[in-house]
């Protein structure tokens, strides 16, 4: 899989999301600036939601590195804390993907991430503290 490949997947785990978003209950009740709002500080745990409901392939992580790092060349501390993120990320999705989270409960986990904004459904170990 190229990095083209890796950046479409990923833009399609971020619209999935939206529309996902949605399409549930009260969501779409809300005012479009509360939506954007909402969807703005939880983006992220939505897609590695998404990224672990999908199956997405974990030997990614080194190319969605290798597309950042492509994209904007960065200090050496920048590097570091960007590789930092990807190995997090890498290790949320395998966590959740050896659970064996059906739909319904993917489906939840996004509803109480999205309409619970107060905390964080990710620690900083990758732990989900619901």
């Amino acid at each position: 899989m190229g990095i083209d490949n890796i950046c479409e997947l990923a833009a399609r785990l971020l619209f999935s999301a939206v529309e996902w978003a949605r399409n549930i209950p009260f969501f779409p009740d809300l005012q479009v600036t509360d939506q954007v709002a909402l969807l703005r500080l939880v983006w992220s745990e939505l897609f590695v939601l998404n990224a672990s409901q999908c199956s997405m392939p974990l030997h990614v992580a080194p190319l969605l590195a290798a597309a950042g790092l492509h994209a904007s060349p960065m200090a050496a501390d920048r590097v570091v804390a960007f590789m930092d993120h990807i190995r997090v990320f890498q290790e949320q999705v395998e966590k959740l993907k050896a659970l064996h989270v059906d739909s319904a409960e993917y489906s939840c986990l996004k509803a109480i991430v999205l309409f619970t904004t107060g905390k964080r459904m990710f620690g900083e170990g990758g732990t989900c503290s619901l």
